[in-house]
């Protein structure tokens, strides 16, 4: 039976019990007692949810703005069918390898919905959260189906105060575990009688939701029609208009042609955006056949002006496996790529390391901490808004990722090339939308093993306006400028045109900017560079629009390999928040086992399972969990002192399951303490000095 700790207490005694797996309900893994996310399948675990259950699928992430088109543009949603759903992403702590699937094409997608074929599909928190970290949408799926999706909507339509307890309870999962809306996929006929019920549910649902978050959509699938009978229409037509007209859009099934597209759009009127066009790219019946050549159903499409459904795009990862995903991922969405509308995060802080969620090793301050395979959604980062389509046919540049190095996360961005002497190549990174008041910080870390210069660029709104943060060793007039309210100085300003040149950060200003970095010594090669940025330090306009890397040889040409690990923008009021640590920290349902892997290999050893807890009084990006009191590392083998912390782990949310944690079993009573370290929503590692613990006793 798993043990409860007092939540106030910060030491705790516990006895070594070696029991039978736990059993912690449908939210854990029966072996392992991972968090994981589930659908709900049945009518009673929707009547039944109420929500607190389930933290650790509740996603962190609100959804951050971003630039948008004056003039209305149709709009692209990915409906995410893969392999039946909550495969390696139902693990919401990640899960120990990196040959999973994972998007990061957010730029182009104002909507994502993960669907399955269960009851009602609620996103795992880690898709919500890398969604919401780059302005996307996310939608659960409601869907019924053939004779046992009959049944459940007689249940569902039985009556008015029946469907409206059953979408008030649509509108809760939605809330508690923040996400965005729902796609309604009802594919089974329904009776005449309950047909108004079906209309009116559709309007209530959406009414409420819209309630609860302006932005939320509910979706419609063409499927029944004003009858109640299962009839695909593949357009918007008098068959369907009745649930179009109650709810934010319709997605429209893939086997169309022009004819029927262009009847769509006249029967829409100004709702034409909120026609989404099916586009399956298993090519089921969809016009173009799908796989590489979707982009012939985007041209029609595009061509109506409507908006798009992709659906499954994960036939990349299921028909051409893992080996070369990224390549062949690019390659899709590269194909398509023209017919898609770009946005940039505008949200501060602003702060990424590139990191698609995934890697092979761990890093933090450009020092590996971690050195086994992971994927976790919830460490996906904003991704670049450019690709190589940037640079002309033949040009002798790249953007790439690295997974191999990194300062921060899984990898960097990685930046290869040459340069003739005096030469300058420029890599755009970023599009994004960001204004501000008074002041900016930023800050990049970069690594580079050739002789060059390095440089920051923003671009703003007006034509010839460029910010362009400069790499320099000559910081001797830092301390002359202005001292701000912020207890820094602004950055020295060293050219006007054709751009305004700034110096980077020295002297009392970089050591307040390390201190409050908790005073961790960077590595591997890898240099931070701050700028504090006045509003009337330039004459341009004060809006972002563009960031970018430029690298410039100096008196020889050279071939390079630049590496970008982190970016970050933010107003430098949020430095106060910057020491903030956890409280409350507390254990909870701690089990024994034997090692559950190679057990003679590990003489000595017990295997502990434990669940911490805590309260942070701050939005954060992530907090890192460390262990003190163990003989080996949980992040390779090999043996430790007891006396050195180890990382064990990184959590998006305010608790996190360690499991299966090999710790000395010892006669006498030994010590196991356990550290969270948070870093905040602008990047700010609180110190090291002042971390929160919860020492475990054990005997």
């Amino acid at each position: 039976m798993a043990e409860m700790i007092d939540s106030l207490a910060s030491e705790i005694d516990a006895k070594i019990n070696i029991s039978p797996p736990v059993d912690f309900g449908p939210g854990y893994e029966p072996k392992t007692s991972e968090p994981i996310a589930r659908p709900l399948s049945n009518m009673d675990e929707v009547l039944l949810w109420k929500p607190g259950e389930d933290e650790f699928n509740v996603a962190s992430e609100v959804l951050a703005r971003r630039t948008e088109s004056s003039v209305p543009k149709p709009k692209t949603l990915v409906c995410h069918d893969m392999m039946g759903g909550y495969v390696d992403d139902r693990f919401v702590q990640g899960v120990a390898k990196n040959d999973c699937y994972r998007f990061y094409h957010w730029q182009y997608i104002d909507i994502f919905m993960y669907f399955s074929h269960h009851f009602l599909t609620i996103p795992p928190a880690p898709w919500t959260n890398a969604a919401h970290k780059n302005g996307t949408l996310m939608l659960g799926t409601f869907i019924t189906e053939w004779k046992d999706g009959a049944e459940r909507c007689k249940q569902v339509l039985a009556s008015e105060d029946a469907y409206k307890c059953f979408a008030d309870k649509m509108v809760a999962l939605a809330k508690y575990y923040r996400f965005d809306g729902w796609l309604i996929n009802v594919e089974n006929q329904i009776e005449p009688e309950q047909m108004p019920y079906l209309v009116e549910f559709v309007e209530y649902l959406t009414s409420e939701m819209h309630k609860l978050d302006p932005v939320s959509q509910v979706i419609w699938y063409d499927s029944v029609i004003q009858t109640g009978k299962l009839k695909w229409q593949d357009m918007l037509n008098d068959n369907n208009r009745l649930f179009f007209d109650r709810c934010d859009g319709i997605f429209l099934n893939y086997n169309w042609n022009e004819q029927k597209l262009k009847d769509s759009l006249q029967m829409a009127g100004d709702r034409k955006y909120d026609v989404y066009v099916g586009v399956d790219i298993f090519g089921r019946g969809c016009f173009g056949g799908g796989g590489w050549n979707t982009y012939k159903a985007m041209e029609v499409i595009r061509k109506v002006d409507l908006s798009a459904a992709i659906f499954a795009p994960g036939w990349v990862f299921e028909k051409h496996g893992a080996t070369k995903f990224i390549p062949n991922e690019n390659r899709f969405w590269s194909l398509i790529e023209s017919y898609l509308h770009s946005h940039g995060v505008v949200s501060l802080p602003l702060c990424s390391n590139f990191c698609q969620g995934y890697g092979v090793h761990g890093f933090s301050n450009g020092k590996k901490v971690m050195t086994k395979k992971w994927c976790n959604l919830s460490a996906q980062q904003i991704q670049p808004s450019f690709s190589n389509k940037q640079f002309e046919d033949g040009a002798k540049q790249k953007m790439d990722r690295l997974v191999t190095d990194g300062y921060s996360g899984g990898g960097c961005l990685s930046f290869d090339g040459s340069l003739e002497a005096g030469k300058t190549h420029i890599f755009k990174v970023l599009q994004t939308g960001i204004e501000w008041k008074d002041f900016l910080l930023i800050a990049y870390s970069v690594k580079t093993s050739s002789q060059m210069k390095i440089e920051l660029y923003l671009q703003t709104a007006e034509p010839d306006g460029q910010i362009v943060l400069t790499d320099t060793e000559d910081i001797s007039k830092a301390e002359k400028q202005n001292v701000t309210d912020y207890g820094l100085h602004e950055s020295e300003k060293l050219a006007d045109m054709p751009a305004a040149v700034f110096a980077p950060l020295g002297g009392a200003s970089l050591t307040v900017l390390k201190e409050m970095s908790g005073n961790i010594p960077e590595s591997n090669g890898w240099v931070t560079r701050y700028y504090l940025l006045s509003k009337t330090a330039f004459d341009c306009a004060p809006k972002i629009t563009e960031i970018g890397l430029k690298c410039s040889s100096l008196d020889v040409p050279v071939i390079y390999n630049v590496l970008l690990g982190q970016i970050k923008i933010l107003d430098p009021a949020e430095l106060k928040e910057s020491t903030t640590q956890v409280t409350d920290l507390t254990c909870q349902d701690i089990t024994w086992s034997p090692p559950i892997i190679s057990p003679k290999s590990f003489e000595g050893l017990v295997s502990i399972c434990i669940t911490i807890k805590w309260k942070y009084a701050i939005s954060a990006s992530h907090f890192d969990v460390f262990v003190k009191g163990v003989t080996r590392s949980p992040n390779e083998n090999m043996e430790l002192s007891v006396y050195e912390p180890v990382f064990v782990g990184r959590s998006h949310s305010k608790q996190f399951r360690i499991c299966h944690l090999l710790v000395p079993q010892k006669s006498e009573q030994h010590t196991l303490e356990i550290m969270v370290l948070p870093t905040n929503k602008a990047g700010f590692q609180a110190p090291w000095a002042s971390v929160a613990s919860v020492k475990v006793k054990y005997s």
